[in-house]
């Protein structure tokens, strides 16, 4: 394990093959637009059935990070994932893919409330790193990110909550700040009941329009310390993808060290601790009391079939009054 990204760059030798988190086509400062090609290597496009259904990110040459709530009803012999992708349509010179020959969803995760949603999966064989394709690192554990924190989603997913849903060809990259869990909390609890546990990490833009949304599921939400790349969060869930005050819900990443170790026994990835500088405002957050609570409209259905409802999808369609 290495603490600091100095130790990282200094502590790898050239034949070990994690040497993780760099994007060398990547000089992205801004956010909301495509992601010029190459820019995100470690993004995988998870198809179930001949349709892309979720995101990942390679971790090591033959492993993924995922959700685990992708794997709804769904056999091994359904997916194939590609590496390298940038658009869904035409040509991508640059991917390759793979069957799978593993998929391991962790032992608690709770299809109800969504805790625990990670899962790992084994492409059928390793993969060579180049430009395009490249392991992403983990946060350790005790990696901190304080509230307003800057963070970047990548993901082919829907571009806005409506029907039809539309979803864009081309690999999207959005700029989003942290949202601390207290205030994340405060905004779930009193209008879905839905809790959000330390588990959990919350990021979007309070004013909404930029996000995750459907199809992005899986994928992940990375931040930039010095030149390395570290995997924060995986897109979750969340309430009609971009609706304004309520941020986007994701798998912190840093809670699973240990569970990741435990899978992936040779090649292990790269965990790197990611300390954010000053102090935490949401240590100060208090939740008030809601003057009048917005309810479940629609269909009266109970939380957990709502969250059985959408599949392989991340949004939990919580209509409010």
């Amino acid at each position: 394990r290495y603490g600091t990204v100095l130790l990282l760059s200094i502590g790898y030798t050239v034949d070990e093959q994690l040497l993780c988190g760099r994007a060398p086509l990547n000089t992205r400062i801004v956010g909301g637009q495509a992601a010029p090609l190459g820019s995100w290597p470690w993004q995988v496009s998870m198809h179930k059935q001949g349709s892309h259904v979720c995101g990942g990110s390679l971790v090591n040459n033959q492993w993924v990070l995922t959700a685990a709530h992708c794997f709804s009803r769904s056999n091994l012999g359904d997916w194939v994932l590609y590496l390298g992708r940038q658009n869904q349509i035409g040509n991508n010179p640059n991917e390759v893919s793979r069957t799978l020959s593993r998929i391991i969803l962790h032992p608690d995760f709770s299809s109800d409330g969504l805790d625990n949603d990670i899962a790992l999966v084994q492409l059928s064989s390793p993969v060579s790193f180049t430009d395009y394709i490249q392991p992403v690192c983990l946060a350790l554990s005790g990696s901190t990110f304080y509230n307003s924190t800057m963070v970047w989603v990548t993901g082919w997913g829907n571009i806005n909550y409506q029907v039809p849903l539309p979803s864009p060809g081309t690999l999207l990259e959005v700029q989003i700040f942290v949202v601390g869990n207290r205030q994340c909390s405060c905004i779930y609890e009193a209008v879905t009941n839905i809790s959000i546990t330390d588990n959990m990490i919350c990021a979007g833009l309070m004013a909404g329009g930029k996000g995750s949304c459907q199809g992005d599921s899986g994928g992940p939400l990375v931040v930039k310390q010095g030149s390395v790349w570290i995997q924060a969060g995986i897109v979750s869930f969340g309430v009609k993808c971009t609706k304004p005050g309520f941020p986007g819900v994701y798998t912190r990443v840093s809670r699973y060290e240990s569970w990741i170790d435990s899978i992936i026994t040779s090649n292990a990835p790269g965990f790197v601790t990611y300390t954010s500088s000053g102090t935490d405002s949401d240590n100060s957050v208090t939740c008030m009391a809601a003057t009048r609570a917005p309810t479940i409209t629609g269909p009266r259905k109970a939380l957990g079939s709502l969250f059985s409802s959408v599949g392989y999808f991340h949004v939990v369609y919580v209509a409010t009054k």
